[in-house]
């Protein structure tokens, strides 16, 4: 029977969807994504995107312009109730320098609906537009597919139609209509008592290097977070008499510039134009299940949350960038469909616990006093708007997964395992997979009057394939040998397709000549699968003792997380036999 198109319907164009949607089509899948908004997005949404984020953006090939796109401002200064007098200035968030292993290491403040805008021209090179003013009223599945209904809205009239796909994934935020269709609890609580006026600024006459705070005891608080390059100024007004009037919600001008005076107790803010406003409640919920069949929920529509760890769009990425490469092995029916069940079995531990450490630092940076007076000028308390490298997200794991298998250090029976660990510590299978710049390709180097050049890790691994580091000091048998086991995968591929592994030897300094012509080793026609670790930073972020003289081989999962660290052909063997359905 030949496959349905589009095999995949995402509903909801914010980031959540557009990820799934590109990640998607990097594996050939096709998809179609709808929006039920007749306009793109444009208000102030998640802004942030953490060190970890960005490394999915690297993966689907954007980070470059989303960098350009972004600013780094980390400082706060915090002011006295006047909004002149100095009293704090802290960095927000633990930076550290960029390391071979994590070459991102500063979040980027890039505004959500510029950030969605790159991910829609990432998507065109694939010939996916998403659809404005369609909206999902129903869907029914069965044990073959998912039919949906859509209206779509135009020049006053609607046209109702019918889509059989494969699968659903419903990205339409904390009120989906997915969710609601599957009729799965949103549990949690609104934190009623407690308004924010959100708002998207141009602002003149302040300084663009540092986020400002200001703060008024028992009444309320003001940040304003500035987005460069643009003009642009994330406007945050929370507290006790922090509600919006209807002018400012229209977004008039005049009323916006005397909020703007009156919160921060200052003339010389100037408004220079309103992009737009709204007013926004605190809402912490989540579903018990991410899926029903085949209907998925990534995002808002499974988890909502306070916005003090700005964990809300980065977690988001991860449940989309989690889901797509399983789906797409499935679609393929080059995996079994219980792949699909690690999608929520490996997210929610981590939701879950999320969820626990963004509402403790909202108790924090707002402590109940009856009126959610805020902290900012209670040197005591100033650890509450300090946020620690957990919320980086780079050490944020899937160790407990049954699809990750660990050969080197063997999970202890009751062992509690942190989805937010600090990146320090012993790596381990689960984790998210570092980078190794500084490899050497072999191949080049025996090309007549051919260069050296020089790759990364970030730079082979794909939302489409597994790399397999296979860490050895020699270029034997039992290398070649394991290099043929690896790439037996990849007999179900077609000629000239991207490869479902690609494994690449990874041999230590000083490897530079070619193996000798009695040598065993193994050839392909394949990509060049021998790369010298010139100055030994895969070894060295991967825990590769120097004085090691076996095999090592580290799997890195589509996701970019280490699926497996095992040490020969039998383990290599068993971390696919749950993944491919290839032998």
């Amino acid at each position: 029977m030949p496959p349905r198109y589009p095999a995949v319907l995402i509903v909801g164009a914010g980031p959540t969807g557009l990820v799934s949607a590109l990640a998607l089509a990097k594996n050939s899948i096709p998809v179609r994504i709808v929006e039920k908004n007749s306009v793109f997005e444009s208000r102030v949404r998640g802004n942030g995107s953490y060190p970890r984020t960005l490394e999915i953006f690297n993966s689907l090939g954007v980070a470059d312009a989303i960098l350009q796109n972004s600013s780094h401002v980390n400082k706060i200064r915090a002011y006295g109730s006047n909004g002149y007098d100095v009293a704090q200035t802290w960095n927000f968030l633990e930076l550290h320098d960029p390391t071979p292993s994590a070459p991102y290491e500063k979040p980027a403040l890039c505004p959500q609906d510029r950030t969605e805008s790159i991910l829609r021209d990432a998507l065109m090179e694939y010939g996916i537009q998403v659809e404005l003013a369609t909206e999902l009223v129903s869907l029914e599945q069965d044990e073959d597919g998912v039919t949906a209904k859509l209206v779509t809205y135009h020049a006053g009239t609607s046209m109702s139609q019918s889509v059989r796909v494969d699968w659903l994934i419903g990205a339409d935020g904390g009120r989906s209509a997915v969710r609601r269709r599957l009729g799965i609890s949103f549990i949690g609580e609104t934190v009623k008592e407690m308004e924010t006026i959100v708002a998207d600024l141009d602002i003149e006459g302040i300084d663009r290097g540092v986020s400002l705070c200001i703060s008024s005891f028992f009444t309320q608080a003001l940040l304003l977070f500035p987005l460069t390059p643009t003009p642009r100024f994330s406007f945050y007004l929370t507290g006790k008499k922090a509600h919006a009037s209807e002018s400012v919600l229209r977004g008039d001008l005049p009323a916006v510039q005397n909020l703007v005076n009156w919160a921060s107790g200052r003339d010389d803010i100037k408004v220079k134009k309103v992009n737009v406003t709204s007013q926004w409640r605190p809402n912490i919920r989540m579903v018990d299940t991410f899926a029903v069949g085949r209907v998925f929920l990534a995002g808002d529509a499974a988890h909502t949350h306070s916005p003090a760890g700005g964990q809300g769009l980065n977690s988001s990425i991860q449940d989309a960038f989690n889901l797509a490469w399983k789906l797409a092995l499935v679609q393929k029916k080059l995996a079994p469909t219980s792949l699909l069940t690690t999608y929520g079995i490996e997210r929610i531990p981590v939701i879950a616990e999320m969820l626990d450490l963004t509402t403790e630092l909202h108790k924090l940076t707002y402590r109940a006093t009856g009126d959610y007076a805020p902290t900012s000028l209670d040197k005591t308390a100033l650890h509450a708007w300090r946020r620690c490298g957990k919320l980086t997200m780079m050490g944020v794991n899937c160790r407990w997964s049954p699809i990750v298998r660990d050969e080197r250090t063997v999970r202890v029976p009751g062992e509690q395992v942190e989805a937010y660990r600090f990146l320090e510590g012993v790596l381990r299978a689960g984790d998210r997979a570092p980078d190794a710049p500084a490899l050497i390709d072999v191949a080049a180097t025996q090309v007549e009057g051919g260069e050296v050049g020089a790759t990364s890790l970030f730079k082979i691994f794909g939302p489409a394939h597994h790399t397999a580091l296979v860490f050895s000091h020699r270029d034997s048998y039992v290398e070649s040998q394991i290099l043929h086991k690896l790439d037996s995968y990849n007999a179900v591929v077609p000629e000239g397709s991207v490869p479902l592994v690609l494994p690449l030897l990874i041999l230590p300094p000083g490897s530079m000549e070619p193996p000798s012509q009695t040598s065993p080793h193994y050839t392909s026609s394949g990509p060049s699968r021998r790369l010298v670790d010139s100055e030994g930073h895969a070894r060295a972020g991967y825990e590769i003792a120097r004085d090691y003289d076996g095999v090592w081989i580290i799997i890195i999962r589509p996701d970019s997380v280490i699926g497996a660290i095992v040490c020969g052909c039998e383990g290599i063997g068993k971390y696919f036999s749950p993944i491919f359905l290839t032998t």
